[in-house]
């Protein structure tokens, strides 16, 4: 289960463009470290990987349970000029990832609302947040190019799909017109043999008629 942070604002709210820090405290690891936090609407995922890389640049990170990430003797000159120990812990709630950082000194003195070099410490978390809002960006306008470009392949394929489907109907269109003009030859060869049957009929009864008078006259000519 998730450890609550336990909200303890002090003296005032710093701001960024893109977050608001508030300082408290947070149980890491059983022990309550004060310290900055703040939460932003980037995946937990995400804001982990990047977050690690970035402490990473002022000292040897022990890193990784539970997003919980520690250095001792961490040189960030732009908090501080002497050694920090580094405590941090990444994770999600309530719809936002939450990033909770605690800056300490040996005599076991936090960097707090009240001290001198709060203002660098709110600064460094805001120009993470600076940077993984643009990163978070360039995630969003590489998934619209994605998407975009997923279409426009879905587009080619439909219009090859078209292209062969005008030419299967062109050659459809061909073998139909060309067995309407084999039907029509055919169509006029059977006219041709219907007038051609009703002369050999006309005829035939003629002939049949010119049998049956001779035969009636050879009928005639019979003896008595």
């Amino acid at each position: 289960m998730k450890k609550l942070l336990i909200l303890s604002i002090l003296l005032f709210i710093g701001k960024s463009a893109f977050s608001q820090v508030f300082t408290g405290t947070l149980e890491v690891d059983r022990a309550n470290k004060e310290g900055l936090y703040t939460t932003v609407s980037v995946d937990e995922k995400y804001v982990k990987e990047s977050w690690a890389q970035e402490l990473a640049k002022y000292g040897r990170v022990e890193d990784g349970r539970s997003g919980v990430y520690r250095i001792t003797g961490a040189n960030i000159p732009s908090v501080s000029s002497l050694p920090l120990m580094v405590v941090s812990k990444v994770f999600y709630d309530k719809g936002r990832t939450k990033i909770f950082v605690s800056f300490g000194f040996e005599d076991q003195v936090y960097i707090n609302g009240g001290h001198s070099q709060y203002p660098q410490a709110e600064k460094f978390l805001n120009n993470f947040v600076d940077l993984i809002t643009q990163q978070e960006n360039v995630r969003i306008q590489q998934k619209a190019l994605d998407d975009v470009t997923e279409k426009q392949k879905k587009f080619a394929k439909s219009g090859d799909r078209l292209v062969k489907s005008i030419e299967d109907n062109k050659k459809e269109k061909e073998r139909l017109l060309k067995k309407i003009e084999e039907n029509g030859a055919a169509l006029e060869k059977l006219l041709s043999d219907v007038e051609q049957n009703k002369k050999d009929q006309i005829k035939i009864q003629e002939e049949l008629a010119n049998q049956q008078k001779k035969l009636e006259e050879a009928r005639t000519k019979l003896p008595k």
